[in-house]
Formats: structure tokens, C-alpha cells, sequence
């Protein structure tokens, strides 16, 4: 496995981030503009986003924060908590995830992706849990079974790779 992000070779999947779950989430708010940076990041290398909603007709749509960063958002509506079941098969090898909870849907996918053999990121500030210990009790976990925990931020100037990238400054303009 190559540690290094290849736009080609990356997709972003943004995990149930919806108005009738977010508020509940602890330091929700900040996980959602987060979500929609590496949402307009992607954009940026032309890396597909794919979006879930859990229960839609129940729990909402995708919060404007993150739909208004998506030129054309097209959730995959889901009942089962691992979003891997709506994802397409012939995703891209790396993914990276930001989603809610952290310790429900966003790890199950993560467990279930990896059994498809992608390399998967968990973008840790833009992931949540309604209780800060179940976040952080998540992201242990993944960590001790070798998930890459990243941010937004580093994995964004990862996909430029250098101060020479054409991307560098509408990045830069996204990420301050």
C-alpha cells in the first residue's frame, strides 16, 4: 500500500451528515464545515463524493452546509447502518470518510470497505458522535486496527503535493 493520496485513485463518501442528526452531535457545527472543505477539495481534483442519508423521510437531508459544497449532490438513501451496501463496487481503492456517528454508520463502513479492499482515511475532525467519549472510543479503535486517522487538512495538502500544484490556491482560499 502506497501511504501517499493519488487523486486518481481516491474517492471522498460523507456518511449520513443530516438536519435531524447533526444537531445532536457533539461540536456538529465544526464537523459539517469540515465535511463540506473536503467536499470542495475533492472538487477541486475531481474526485467523486458519494453521500448517504440514513432514513432520509425520518432523519432529513444532508445539511446545507455540506450539500451547498457538492455541485450535484446525489445522497444514496440507506437503512443499514454501514454505508458500504449503497456504495458502488468499482469505487476508487482510497477512500476517505467523514460522516456521523463515528461510532456507528461511519465505523461500520469503515470495517466494511476494508473487507473490500480499499485503503480507507477517517478524516477525525470531520467525524462525530452525539457523545465525545463514543467518538473518541471509536477512533481508538480504528486506530489500534491500523484505519488511517487523518484530518481534513493534511490529507488536502497531500492531494496537492506541492506549492506548485494548479489547485494550490483555490485549496489555500478553501482550507484558512
Amino acid at each position: 500500500m502506497s501511504w501517499r493520496l493519488d487523486p486518481k485513485k481516491t474517492a471522498v463518501a460523507i456518511i449520513d451528515i443530516q438536519e435531524k442528526l447533526l444537531p445532536a452531535i457533539s461540536g456538529g457545527q465544526r464537523l459539517a464545515a469540515k465535511a463540506a472543505q473536503i467536499a470542495r477539495i475533492a472538487d477541486l481534483f475531481g474526485i467523486p463524493i458519494l453521500i448517504t442519508e440514513q432514513v432520509p423521510a425520518k432523519l432529513g437531508p444532508t445539511v446545507a452546509t455540506v450539500r451547498d459544497a457538492m455541485r450535484d449532490p446525489n445522497p444514496l438513501p440507506k437503512v443499514t447502518f454501514s454505508a458500504a451496501p449503497v456504495l458502488p463496487l468499482d469505487m476508487p481503492k482510497c477512500v476517505l470518510v467523514a460522516g456521523i456517528e463515528t461510532h456507528v454508520c461511519v465505523r461500520q463502513t469503515v470495517y466494511d470497505l476494508r473487507v473490500r479492499g480499499h485503503d480507507v482515511y477517517v478524516l477525525a475532525d470531520a467525524v462525530g458522535s452525539r457523545a465525545a467519549t463514543d467518538h473518541e472510543i471509536a477512533l481508538e479503535e480504528l486506530r489500534s486496527d491500523k484505519v488511517l486517522i487523518s484530518s481534513v487538512e493534511a490529507v488536502a495538502w497531500e492531494l496537492l503535493g506541492s506549492a506548485d500544484s494548479p489547485q494550490f490556491r483555490q485549496a489555500f482560499a478553501i482550507l484558512k
